[in-house]
């Protein structure tokens, strides 16, 4: 799969340049991918590339923004610099939160994840009221 995204990219970028919402998607798709094999440095290139270029083509208000944001965050938590997991992924949250109802999946998705987030941290009183209010 890496490979068609990667040449996917470099059509899109021939096609769009590099500030096109197409060209933003293929970048966190493929930081996807190097999260998923476990090559968490490069998934964070590319998810931090696409954020740069979602904040430029959305000015920092967009659904698409808050995904980008919250799987910078997972690469953090996973990486075990928390601290820096939490700001994403509060981040994310807030900006969820603009989007969409209490209720919705992204936002008991962020919710989840700042709860994964303090557990990791061992702040376990805290981690539970976010996965309780998740779960709501």
């Amino acid at each position: 799969a890496l490979r068609y995204y990667m040449e996917a990219l470099e059509m899109m970028k021939k096609i769009y340049n590099d500030g096109h919402p197409n060209v933003a998607s293929c970048l966190n798709n493929i930081g996807g991918i190097y999260d998923a094999m476990g090559e968490h440095t490069k998934a964070l290139r590319y998810y931090m590339e696409a954020l740069e270029m979602m904040k430029k083509i959305y000015n920092d208000g967009h659904p698409n923004v808050a995904s980008c944001l919250n799987n910078i965050g997972g690469i953090y938590n996973v990486m075990g610099e928390h601290t820096k997991a939490l700001e994403y992924v509060m981040e994310a949250l807030k900006m969820r939160k603009k989007f969409y109802i209490d209720g919705h999946p992204d936002v008991a998705a962020s919710l989840n994840n700042i709860g994964s987030i303090y557990n990791a941290m061992g702040e376990h009183t805290k981690a539970l009221e976010y996965v309780m209010e998740a779960l709501k």
